[in-house]
C-alpha cells in the first residue's frame, strides 16, 4: 500500500470511528444513512487497494455517494455530513489542489441538485451544516496538498544531496585507493596472489551478470582457448552455495566482502590443492576482495552513467538536428518542383541526395549510440545485430559468420572488440564503395578474433582529421590485442581489418 493509501485508510477509519458514536449519542433510530456511508468507505478502501483506479477517482465516486446521502437524510442524520472532508483530503493528497477542487465542486453540485431536485426543500440549517464541512474539507485539503508538495520536493532534494555527498566522498577517496578502481587489474592481482600459494596452470576470476550468468573478469595470461570451459559451471555452483569447491587440482573460491559474494576465483593448479592451502588463500584474498567490490560498484555506476548519457545524446540528435535536416529535404523537394532550368534541377537533385545521405548517417549514429553490449548477449550476437543494421542503412550485402563456443570473454575485451568492429564496419559503409561486407567472429575464450572485410576499391579513406583509426589502435592496445589493417591493392580489392586477442589453440 502506498503512503497515500495509508493516509486514506487512516482518514476513513478515524472519521467512521467518530461518526458512528455521534450518531448513537444523537439518539437516531434509523441508521440507513450511516450504513450507506460505512459501506461506501469500505468499498472505497477496496477500490483503492485492489484496482488500478487512482485515489482521486475513488475519492470522486465516494464524494458523490456521500453528498447524495447527506442531502437526502438531513436532518435525521446530520452526523453524516462530516464525512465530506475525507474525499477532499484524499484527492488533495493524490492530485494536489486540482483534485481537491474537483471533489469540492462535485460535492457542492450533488448536494444542491439532490436537495432541490429530490427533496424539493432547501433547508437553511442543512446549507449551513454542509457549508461548514465543505470549508473544513477545503482547509484540510489545502494542508494535505501543501504537505504533498513539500514531501515531493524534500524527497527529490534529499536524494540529490545524498548523491552529491557520495560523489564528493568517492572523489576524495579515489586518490587514496592503493589498488585503484580497475576491476580487471584487481582480478589480475587476485590471480597473482593465488599463484604464490597454489602454483597455477590456469585461472580466472568470474562475476555474476544481471541475468545470472557467470562472466569472466580476467583469465591468466597464456591460458589455452577452451582450457577452462569447465570453470563457468564450477563458479556458478560456488556462487550459488557460497562455499569453496575443491576437486583435487581444481578450486573455486568465493571472494566475499562485507558479507557479500562479489566474485569467484577458479583455478587449475599444477598439483593437487590441499584444504589448508585453500583456506590460507581465502584469508590472503580478503583484502583484495574488498578492493574488487569497490571497483565493481564503481564500474556499474560508471557504465550506467555512460549508457544514460549515450541515450540522452541519441534523443537530442533524433529530436533536434535529425528532424531539422529532414525538414531541409522537404524544402529541397519544393525547390525541385518549382524549377524548369535543367542545370539548376541537376544541382538540386545532387543537394537532395546529399541531404538524404546526411539523414541516413544521423539515423545510423543514433543506432550506434543506442546499441550497447547486452549482459545477456555475447560478442558475436551483438556484432551480428550491428552488422544487420549496417546492411539496412547501406547498399552493401552483409555476410556474417559466427563461431562462438564456451565461456564468454571478459567484459572489457568484449566491449573494446565490439567498438573496433563497429568502427571498421562504419568505415566500410562510408568510404569503401563496396558491394559486399563480410564479418567473421571467432571466440574460444580467452582467444577471440574478429575480421571485417569488404570488396570496395577506395579503401577506408576518412578525413585527414578523423580519429577513427587512431581510436581503434588505442582500443586494441588497451586489451592487449593485435590489430591489422590491409588496404586494397590493384591485385586484391577490398580492405581487411582484423583484431585478435589471446593466442589460438595449438
Amino acid at each position: 500500500m502506498t503512503d497515500i493509501g495509508r493516509v486514506a485508510l487512516a482518514a476513513r477509519v478515524f472519521t467512521l470511528a467518530a461518526l458512528i458514536p455521534l450518531t448513537v449519542l444523537a439518539g437516531a433510530e434509523d441508521l440507513i444513512g450511516v450504513a450507506v456511508v460505512v459501506a461506501t468507505a469500505v468499498l472505497a478502501l477496496l477500490a483503492g487497494t485492489r484496482t488500478s483506479w487512482s485515489q482521486t477517482v475513488v475519492a470522486l465516486l465516494e464524494a458523490a455517494v456521500v453528498a447524495v446521502t447527506a442531502a437526502l437524510v438531513f436532518p435525521d442524520h446530520a452526523t453524516v455530513t462530516p464525512y465530506l472532508v475525507v474525499p477532499a483530503l484524499v484527492a488533495a493528497l493524490d492530485s494536489g489542489r486540482l483534485g481537491l477542487t474537483r471533489v469540492v465542486v462535485l460535492e457542492l453540485a450533488v448536494m444542491v441538485l439532490a436537495r432541490l431536485g429530490v427533496v424539493r426543500d432547501w433547508n437553511t440549517e442543512f446549507a449551513t451544516n454542509a457549508l461548514m464541512w465543505l470549508v473544513t474539507g477545503i482547509g484540510l485539503g489545502l494542508l494535505g496538498s501543501t504537505l504533498r508538495t513539500a514531501q515531493a520536493t524534500t524527497d527529490t532534494d534529499s536524494s540529490y544531496r545524498s548523491a552529491v555527498g557520495l560523489i564528493r566522498r568517492l572523489e576524495a577517496l579515489a586518490g587514496r585507493l592503493s589498488g585503484g578502481l580497475d576491476a580487471v587489474g584487481i582480478a589480475e592481482q587476485v590471480m597473482e596472489e593465488a599463484d604464490e600459494t597454489v602454483p597455477l596452470r590456469a585461472a580466472g576470476v568470474f562475476t555474476r551478470s544481471a541475468t545470472g550468468a557467470m562472466v569472466p573478469l580476467r583469465y591468466t595470461a597464456g591460458t589455452e582457448p577452451g582450457a577452462m570451459m569447465w570453470a563457468e559451471e564450477l563458479s556458478a555452483r560456488c556462487w550459488e552455495y557460497e562455499a569453496m569447491m575443491l576437486r583435487e587440482r581444481r578450486l573455486a573460491l568465493p571472494l566475499v566482502a562485507n558479507d557479500e559474494t562479489i566474485a569467484v576465483l577458479v583455478v587449475e593448479a599444477l598439483r593437487p590443492v590441499e584444504s589448508a592451502d585453500a583456506l590460507a588463500l581465502r584469508t590472503r584474498l580478503s583484502r583484495l576482495a574488498v578492493q574488487l567490490q569497490a571497483a565493481l560498484l564503481f564500474g556499474r555506476v560508471r557504465d550506467s552513467a555512460t549508457a544514460q548519457e549515450r541515450q540522452r545524446i541519441a534523443r537530442e540528435v533524433h529530436d533536434g538536428v535529425a528532424q531539422d535536416v529532414a525538414g531541409l529535404g522537404y524544402l529541397v523537394d519544393n525547390l525541385a518542383s518549382g524549377t524548369r532550368d535543367p542545370d539548376q534541377l541537376d544541382r538540386i537533385v545532387e543537394l537532395r541526395e546529399e541531404v538524404t545521405r546526411v539523414v541516413a548517417e544521423l539515423r545510423h549514429s543514433i543506432f550506434d549510440l543506442r546499441h550497447e553490449l547486452a549482459a545477456s548477449s555475447g560478442l558475436g550476437e551483438s556484432l551480428s545485430a550491428y552488422a544487420n543494421q549496417v546492411g539496412t542503412t547501406s547498399t552493401m550485402t552483409v555476410h556474417v559468420t559466427l563461431d562462438e563456443e564456451g565461456p564468454r570473454l571478459p567484459r572489457d575485451q568484449e566491449f573494446e572488440l565490439m567498438r573496433i568492429a563497429q568502427e571498421a564496419m562504419n568505415n566500410a559503409r562510408k568510404h569503401s564503395g563496396a558491394a559486399n561486407l563480410w564479418l567473421r567472429c571467432t571466440v574460444r575464450a580467452p582467444f577471440a578474433e574478429v575480421e571485417v572485410r569488404d570488396d570496395g576499391t577506395r579503401g577506408h579513406r576518412p578525413r585527414a582529421d578523423s580519429q577513427g583509426l587512431k581510436i581503434m589502435r588505442e582500443r586494441s592496445v588497451a586489451i592487449g590485442a593485435e590489430l591489422g589493417i590491409e588496404a586494397p591493392t590493384p591485385q586484391r580489392p577490398g580492405t581487411r581489418v582484423q583484431v585478435r586477442v589471446g593466442a589460438p589453440a595449438r
